[in-house]
């Protein structure tokens, strides 16, 4: 098949909005499909809808398959003939001589095909007919046929109404021609889409409602009603917001849109979807209000089943960790605005381990269960609980609540968890430890976890079963923080920051692919450290900028050498910092410091990680990153799998590959667990198309794995460590692997 031209793409995109392919058999097709077969007295009778690849029949007469390839489709040349088209001996006609439609089953030898159109006016398929005998149809057969593909055209422009209400709803922000135009369409759609239209006279206050509408109310049908008996259908909690809207577009002659509930006169409760639009006077009509109603109640129950599913935990029915987040940037928006201050506590089970040991995880469950029901009974009004991991649970207070109190509610749940329960006979407890850390407007969400984080594990090592306030005196990282920043500092003054380039190589035949730029610091004594050995300092927004235009300046001045001997190289990685993305003009700087050593953005992949993307402006990240790939730079997002980790970031970020964190690669051979894992996000990344790195590939029972798994990419020790860009000009790839084996040959 040859690639899709722009003719063919925008065919396809109105097909394929349609919503109609692989949806199941119709009546109303079935019997055009039934009519044609009669009318022309053939054996075959379709109507073929003609997708990328196949050609989908949504009816058909005479064949038992419900697609066929596009390759050998008939109808495929009537789409590019873009009129009916006749063929009156398949077996002697070139195009069709050696088709296996014709050879083998259904052996067609006449064919007829008048072309359907979208409602845009796009071909997206036929009506045809066939038969086995040839010249079954002529010229005057096509007139009948076309009238025919006509009809089918009006019931797919029916049916589609179900899947575009969204363009409907957008006609009614048009004017009146346009809304006239939509109305035709508005009657054929009403039963499909459960869609009633209204019409509201404001001369004379006559409400005119559609079948549907009547339907939807459940009145019967042309009852007289003025629009003030409607809104008494209406929840009582909506009721005043309704009226409201109806006032509102009836003074200043806008629209309006709302979602309400609605008591039918039936009995039933319904959820609605209602939009208006004023429409001035003309010579016919006086000024009236005009619009739909639509039943939604099935899609809202589903919606709100889907919002449920997406932000609970699937064992407790707690909240997840992606609606903490939620709920814990909503707090912090809160408290910037009162100044006031709430708590989180983190909750981690002592004994739980054991438990699961003993009795296995299914008694495990059970008692988690158990657990966090307890602690639900137990939470104070607007506090918040999430399953934070197998057995930690974070609890978020409402704001404005004392120090005092929150303790004393962390001790009150402590002791709720630690009462003994019985299960299948047994009876069985665990204790746990609480860490505690206040939040007000200054905090930040990611610090917040960290804090009560620390709190936690540093009551479980000196106190267990006790809540652990977070103090600042925890912090004795911070001494090794303004150590490493010292480090840092005096090695960025003196010039002794510097490049080591990790290989990125294709695992199944050793040829670089990629280099990875990664910090390196050399000190006064000339020892070497690693960027992990001064972790703190590049979490200073400033420092971390200098260092990264620090690495920028480097990688740019050791490419042009490495390219030379290294022709395969593809790409060279760089990290970016949180403070690079939110810088304002990071993007211009780095990208005019590639133009000035004529450096092209597709030969740079950036480096990004989980925690970067879960900032407060994820607006400006995603613009920065959004920039940047638009200039033909890669964005990869490191350590895929750990931490914050969210299928969103790869949705909403322009995300071209995933480096698979090497924690996981490290038991890839042993745990079947950590196997599956990583199988699991290899494939679903090869299906959103985005590329896959194994990072910390140690060993060759790894690289054989990955291999196996579909994951052809892959750093680490086992390939090499980083390297000077001196090194590097001098390794030969494959055979540079083969040295870092110690001469080892690699299959």
């Amino acid at each position: 098949m040859k690639p899709i031209n722009s003719k063919d793409f925008k065919r396809l995109e109105s097909l394929h909005q349609l919503h109609i392919l692989d949806t199941p058999r119709q009546a109303s097709f079935d019997r055009i499909t039934e009519l044609c077969a009669d009318i022309f007295g053939c054996s075959i009778s379709l109507i073929s809808l003609v997708d990328e690849h196949r050609q989908w029949f949504l009816s058909s007469v005479g064949v038992d398959v419900r697609e066929t390839p596009r390759e050998i489709s008939f109808c495929n040349h009537t789409i590019a003939a873009g009129c009916s088209f006749l063929v009156p001996d398949a077996s002697l006609d070139d195009r069709f001589s050696d088709n296996p439609l014709v050879h083998h089953a259904p052996a067609i030898r006449s064919y007829l095909g008048a072309p359907i159109r979208s409602p845009d006016g796009e071909l997206i398929g036929t009506l045809c007919i066939a038969d086995q005998r040839a010249g079954c149809f002529n010229e005057n057969h096509i007139f009948k046929l076309e009238n025919l593909a006509a009809t089918v055209e009006d019931l797919i422009g029916a049916h589609s109404q179900a899947s575009v209400t969204s363009y409907l709803n957008s006609q009614l922000g048009a004017r009146s021609s346009r809304l006239n135009r939509a109305n035709r369409v508005f009657k054929q759609a009403e039963k499909i889409a459960k869609i009633g239209s209204w019409e509201w006279d404001l001369e004379t206050h006559e409400l005119t409602w559609s079948e549907e509408a009547f339907a939807i109310f459940g009145a019967p049908k042309n009852a007289p009603m003025s629009i003030e008996e409607t809104f008494l259908f209406y929840a009582k909690e909506d009721q005043q917001r309704v009226m409201a809207s109806v006032a509102n577009i009836n003074n200043h002659q806008e629209s309006f849109e709302f979602e309400a509930g609605l008591n039918a006169a039936d009995g039933t409760f319904k959820r609605v979807k209602a939009m208006g639009e004023y429409l001035e006077a003309d010579q016919q009509t006086p000024a009236r209000l005009v619009g739909i109603i639509q039943d939604i109640t099935e899609s809202h129950h589903t919606r709100l089943a889907l919002q449920r599913a997406a932000d609970r935990d699937a064992l407790t029915d707690l909240y997840n960790r992606n609606a903490l987040d939620r709920f814990l940037q909503d707090t912090l928006g809160t408290l910037k605005k009162t100044g006031s201050n709430a708590f989180l506590l983190m909750l981690d089970l002592d004994g739980f381990k054991d438990i699961n040991d003993t009795f296995g995880h299914l008694i495990g469950d059970v008692f988690l269960e158990k657990i966090s029901s307890r602690i639900v009974d137990a939470l104070p009004e607007g506090a918040i609980v999430a399953r934070w991991g197998g057995d930690e649970f974070v609890i978020l207070t409402t704001p404005d609540i004392s120090l005092d109190a929150a303790k004393q509610f962390g001790d009150e749940i402590l002791l709720s968890v630690e009462r003994q329960f019985e299960i299948s006979g047994r009876k069985m407890g665990v204790s746990a430890t609480c860490g505690l850390v206040e939040i007000d407007e200054r905090s930040i969400a990611r610090e917040i976890i960290r804090k009560a984080d620390l709190a936690l594990y540093h009551g479980k090592e000196r106190e267990p079963g006790r809540v652990h306030i977070y103090v600042p005196e925890l912090e004795e990282a911070n001494h090794h923080r303004q150590a490493a920043i010292a480090t840092v500092r005096e090695a960025l003054d003196h010039n002794r920051i510097f490049a080591g380039y990790q290989p990125i190589i294709d695992l199944a035949t050793n040829r670089l692919v990629g280099l990875e730029a990664l910090m390196r610091l050399s000190t006064p004594s000339g020892e070497q450290m690693t960027a992990s050995e001064v972790l703190p300092a590049l979490l200073d927004p400033i420092l971390s900028r200098e260092i990264g235009e620090r690495m920028l300046s480097c990688v740019c001045r050791d490419l042009a050498e490495i390219e030379q001997t290294q022709p395969d190289l593809q790409f060279v990685s760089i990290n970016a910092t949180e403070a690079d993305l939110l810088s304002r003009d990071f993007t211009e700087n780095l990208l005019s410091k590639l133009q000035e050593f004529e450096i092209s953005p597709g030969k740079i992949t950036l480096e990004v990680t989980e925690t970067m993307l879960m900032v407060n402006d994820t607006t400006t990240v995603q613009n920065v990153l959004s920039e940047l790939s638009g200039s033909g730079m890669r964005i990869a997002l490191d350590d895929f799998g750990t931490g914050f980790s969210s299928l969103s970031h790869l949705r909403d970020f322009p995300i071209d590959a995933v480096k698979i964190d090497k924690s996981f690669i490290r038991s890839i051979t042993a745990e079947h667990q950590s196997r599956l894992i990583v199988q699991a996000l290899i494939n679903m990344a090869s299906n959103l198309g985005i590329e896959v790195i194994a990072e910390g590939v140690e060993t060759e029972d790894q690289r054989t794995l990955l291999l196996q798994i579909g994951c052809h990419r892959g750093q680490g020790f086992l390939i090499s460590p980083a390297q000077s860009a001196c090194r590097i000009k001098s390794m030969r790839f494959p055979n540079a692997l083969i040295e870092s084996l110690g001469g080892r040959k690699v299959a």
